[in-house]
């Protein structure tokens, strides 16, 4: 096995399921397999609000990186998506341990994003009653389920 494959063993009960490949196809053949194992798993997600992390990660590849606890765009937006954007990334960033945190402040997406921090907190509230950040306390602000129809890509 050389350093690019990932191997992934489960065992639950009596059952065993191994996974191999690049990390792509073992994450979805893990994704798929805990998905047909726990069907209920969907139904948790969506009255919880979570949004499935490999979901985000495919949508946002291309426009963003995440370097040296930093989240880069890489493709130029309006303010609104943006801001999505970079929600999106400290999402998949915090999930795959690469931020410490996927929920921001206003200041702290301002400061990744090159942007005032008056026209964040006001596209933040317009987002926010859209339906498309939610709001936290401590002035904490995270992604949604809906906010993935609006990234820039979406046909």
């Amino acid at each position: 096995m050389d350093e690019r494959t990932l191997k992934v063993v489960i065992m639950h009960g009596d059952h065993r399921a191994e996974f191999e490949g690049d990390y792509r196809e073992v994450w979805a053949g893990v994704n798929r397999y805990l998905s047909q194992l726990y069907p209920p798993l969907e139904a948790i997600k969506k009255l919880t609000g979570s949004v499935d992390v490999q979901e985000v990660a495919e949508r946002i590849s291309g426009l963003l990186e995440i370097r040296d606890g930093r989240i880069i765009l890489l493709r130029d937006a309006d303010a609104k998506r943006r801001i999505l954007l970079c929600l999106a990334g400290a999402y998949v960033g915090k999930a795959f341990g690469l931020l410490e945190k996927d929920r921001l402040t206003p200041k702290e997406i301002a400061s990744y994003l090159g942007m005032d921090e008056r026209v964040v907190r006001a596209r933040l509230s317009e987002l926010r009653k859209a339906g498309l950040v939610v709001k936290y306390d401590e002035g904490l602000y995270g992604f949604t389920p809906a906010s993935l129809r609006e990234l820039p890509g979406e046909e």
